[in-house]
């Protein structure tokens, strides 16, 4: 019985810089985790002892009565110094642990150890449904595009990446994300130090929860009770002053004069106390996260950038008076001061109508800010995503950013030198050159054995198109392509809850890809086209989807067994062309080579791969 063997030509490249820097690195930073880890351990066990010489003076003071009390006072300095210390060590020790982990993370991507070890973009998955090539091209889930490009830390960036991915930008835009992404390439220091920033739990920050409460209506305070908020107190504090000092008499009248304060002061406080508890609780999550946010923005606001796009990145934080990272300190001092509402002190700041001015200082950051905060986590989402495209070709050095073709009304271009699949291991990619113009050559039909890389071929064509049009680097030695849109029909799947077959979910797949190309220059990849149907309903039906897609002036490929379609090139005047994928035997073994030949391949092997699985007895 025949077997299957794989037997690919690797594509040549220049060997990554960080095959080099990222061990150097991973091996100098777990020295210096180990370096923590040691003095943490140091630091308790002095601890311990500083603490065991407390009870001993603790014992002679109370008990045996040796030693004055107040001695008790140098050991526990002590403690509470090296407590502090301890925390500063577990901060350090954070923070190294994320840098350790950050370069084993490169090291495995470097080594195609990646799949399942990253962020594989399960929340986006929902959109795949919809999208018109999102599942098709596996651009999220376990092993996905998604997955190999996502450093982010925070929800911002991913789902800032994961917009790019799904929605392909204007010309301009894919070359200012370009410009952006070769300026940060090389600056490893610079993602060491983001990954480092902040402390644990950046990555469940809600950015949708912030918008939210950015967003929300505002609470209302008349002016003439802010004003009220702020002489009030003054009047109290007034009377008690003048009182203690004696330039009032404590009399009736004094006592009246403090009781009509107070009174006023119940009253208003009885006035807005809905109101400040309810801004008092809502302030509780948004200042929690936009303070682990701040470290990021400050690291931002202190960068030095020349490319036009990280200019104005940076620029939307500091445009104002203050900082993003100085207004969030604001912020949360006054969110500090809110929550010393809830203790003891709360009965000495109550006259002072402390709870009702924190309310109004809070919402008034929040209507001051509310724009300006959107911005913020804006820029935050876009500068991760472009830290994600440029660490991506600093690991992957033989990509290339692809030329962007000037795009006429009803044109359609993709020109490609040594493509790849970007998720196929280098040593056993395979590339092929392709050119599509919808001025001569616009589609490619590929046919073909069996496993012999014919929906490859689509999925390495689609990534690489996603990848341009995020302004990401692709796999290929040259690219160019104009501004397309993609449209597929390669992983498309009943559903019972839709009540839906396969057959009826890729014809109306097929009339999204037709809508999408009359629309719009378009890049379309067709598997297996109406193959639920009958042969001869198949044949008329793909035939016409054809001549629909090429007098929009679409472009792309289809892969097909049927060998009657690869004949529709005889009647469009060059605009079609065959190609085919083939395999060969060698010592009984049926194995393939992954090139992309001229042509039609007129034999079949299926019942060969049937029988090499074990399907059906080994052919005479």
């Amino acid at each position: 019985m025949p077997t299957i063997a794989l037997h690919p030509d690797p594509m040549p490249g220049e060997p990554a810089p960080a095959l080099q820097e990222y061990p150097r690195r991973l091996r100098l930073r777990e020295e210096q985790l180990a370096g923590i880890r040691l003095r943490h351990q140091h630091l308790w066990s002095v601890l311990v002892l500083v603490a065991g010489a407390a009870c001993l003076v603790a014992f002679q003071a109370l008990v045996s009565h040796t030693v004055p009390f107040l001695w008790i006072i140098l050991p526990a300095l002590a403690g509470a110094a090296i407590f502090g210390k301890l925390t500063q060590n577990s901060r350090a020790y954070d923070r190294m642990d994320r840098v350790v982990r950050f370069y084993q993370s490169g090291v495995a991507r470097l080594h195609s150890q990646w799949r399942g070890q990253g962020t594989s973009g399960e929340e986006f998955q929902e959109q795949e449904q919809r999208h018109l090539y999102a599942a098709d091209l596996d651009v999220f889930g376990t092993g996905s595009l998604f997955e190999l490009l996502c450093t982010a830390r925070t929800g911002i960036g991913r789902a800032t990446l994961a917009g790019w991915l799904l929605q392909p930008a204007q010309e301009e835009e894919i070359i200012a994300r370009q410009q952006a992404a070769r300026e940060l390439q090389d600056k490893v220091d610079l993602r060491e130090d983001w990954a480092s920033s902040g402390d644990g739990g950046l990555e469940d920050v809600d950015s949708h929860a912030l918008r939210a409460w950015a967003n929300a209506p505002p609470e209302r305070f008349p002016v003439f009770s802010r004003i009220v908020v702020m002489v009030l107190p003054l009047c109290l504090i007034a009377i008690l002053i003048m009182g203690a000092a004696g330039v009032m008499s404590i009399n009736e009248q004094w006592f009246r004069m403090l009781a009509v304060v107070l009174v006023a002061e119940g009253i208003l406080a009885g006035l807005y106390l809905e109101q400040s508890r309810k801004i008092a609780v809502d302030i509780v999550l948004p200042v929690f996260e936009l303070s682990l946010l701040g470290p990021l923005f400050e690291r931002l606001e202190s960068g030095h950038f020349q490319s036009a796009r990280l200019q104005s990145i940076q620029s939307r934080l500091t445009h104002g008076v203050s900082r993003p990272s100085q207004q969030i300190r604001t912020l949360a001092r006054l969110a500090r001061i809110m929550e010393l509402r809830q203790n003891d002190l709360a009965t000495f700041l109550a006259p002072l109508l402390a709870g009702t001015h924190l309310a109004m200082r809070i919402e008034d950051w929040r209507r001051r800010k509310q724009k300006d905060l959107v911005c913020w986590l804006d820029a935050l989402g876009e500068f991760e995503a472009l830290l994600c495209l440029a660490r991506h070709h600093y690991e992957n050095p033989d990509y290339v950013f692809p030329a962007l073709q000037p795009q006429s009304a009803g044109t359609a271009i993709l020109r490609a030198e040594l493509l790849g699949h970007p998720l196929i291991d280098e040593a056993t990619r395979v590339t092929c050159d392709l050119t599509l113009d919808s001025l001569s050559q616009q589609l490619l039909i590929v046919s073909g054995s069996n496993m012999s890389g014919k929906s490859t071929l689509l999925r390495s064509v689609g990534l690489n198109a996603v990848l341009a049009l995020a302004g990401g680097p692709v796999c290929a030695k040259q690219m160019a392509l104009s501004n397309l849109r993609i449209a597929c029909s390669i992983a498309v799947h009943d559903s019972l809850r839709d009540n839906k077959s396969r057959f009826q979910a890729e014809v109306e797949r097929l009339k999204a890809v037709l809508d999408t190309a009359r629309a719009t220059g378009t890049l379309f990849l067709l598997d297996e086209m109406l193959s639920g149907t009958n042969s001869k309903d198949r044949l008329f039906g793909a035939q016409a989807v054809i001549s629909e897609l090429l007098t929009a002036a679409a472009i792309g490929l289809i892969t097909t067994h049927d060998l009657a379609l690869t004949q529709i090139g005889d009647s469009h005047n060059g605009r079609v062309s065959n190609v085919h994928f083939e395999e060969y035997y060698a010592d009984g073994a049926m194995q393939f080579d992954y090139r992309m030949r001229p042509g039609v391949l007129t034999r079949t092997n299926g019942i060969n791969v049937m029988a090499a699985l074990g399907l059906l007895p080994e052919p005479k």
